[in-house]
């Protein structure tokens, strides 16, 4: 038996398995599209293109007030606008943390993120976060590949206030298992999100997409908020179809 692909560790939903002579069927498997349900948080850049990596960017969402319209509906259109321009075929550069290997070697795994910077647990102490450039955070690991995005669907704008999104990270984070620095993002968001001073508004935006093969959703809700220009991060991300493979016939 072997597994056909892979999941990150805040991801759910279909994994494929293969055993007996569909075995020998597995790069047949691992080409085939995708689809995912996925939720982005605005405002945020990590190192990691999710919540559970370490903070690199921290930036106002460009909500602007305008005379007779909706200041969400304006980022709403905002969002669906930039969405479309990553539909067609691409280049995407693999994630800095990956499990991909590239010319025999593996790229640095999900499972071995290396500690937080001295400087940053030291940030948190004094109560200033110390974020490293995002030259450092941000880059990919200088190899990519060609994906399609068939198509991407920009559903809704939700808004959570300073306690309700730290509630959720904690509820999130803390289901992951293995070692995957959980206790210091934690200290990080909690630094952030709970200690920084006034309640303010947090932005999760609601997509669904269907791509090709070796596509990282991750890396295209980074370069969504990159192209927004607040930043985005990855909350949650459900993978709903593989081929004809629907999560609805999936075992859970």
């Amino acid at each position: 038996m072997t597994y056909l692909g892979r999941l990150d560790p805040l991801a759910e939903g279909v994994l494929l398995m293969a055993s007996g002579i569909d075995v020998k069927r597995k790069e047949e498997f691992l080409g085939l599209d995708k689809e995912y349900d996925f939720i982005s948080i605005f405002g945020f850049a990590t190192d990691t293109y999710d919540v559970l990596g370490k903070i690199v960017r921290v930036e106002k969402v460009p909500i602007r007030q305008a005379q007779g319209e909706n200041a969400n509906t304006i980022f709403e259109n905002e969002i669906r606008k930039v969405a479309l321009i990553y539909e067609g075929e691409r280049e995407q550069k693999y994630p800095t943390y990956s499990s991909k290997i590239i010319a025999n070697k593996k790229t640095s795994p999900l499972a071995s993120r290396s500690p937080l910077l001295v400087q940053e647990r030291e940030g948190v102490e004094s109560g200033s976060l110390g974020f490293p450039s995002p030259e450092q955070g941000e880059g990919g690991v200088g190899f990519s590949k060609k994906i399609t995005i068939h198509k991407i669907q920009f559903h809704k704008l939700e808004t959570l206030n300073n306690k309700e999104l730290f509630g959720r990270l904690l509820s999130d984070i803390s289901k992951v298992n293995g070692d995957f620095r959980q206790h210091e993002i934690l200290i990080l968001w909690k630094e952030i999100l709970l200690n920084s001073g006034a309640p303010r508004s947090y932005f999760l935006g609601r997509f669904s997409a269907h791509v090709s093969s070796g596509t990282y959703i991750r890396g295209l809700v980074n370069d969504i908020g990159n192209t927004l220009g607040c930043g985005a991060t990855t909350l949650s991300i459900k993978r709903t179809r593989v081929g004809d493979y629907k999560i609805e016939d999936s075992i859970k």
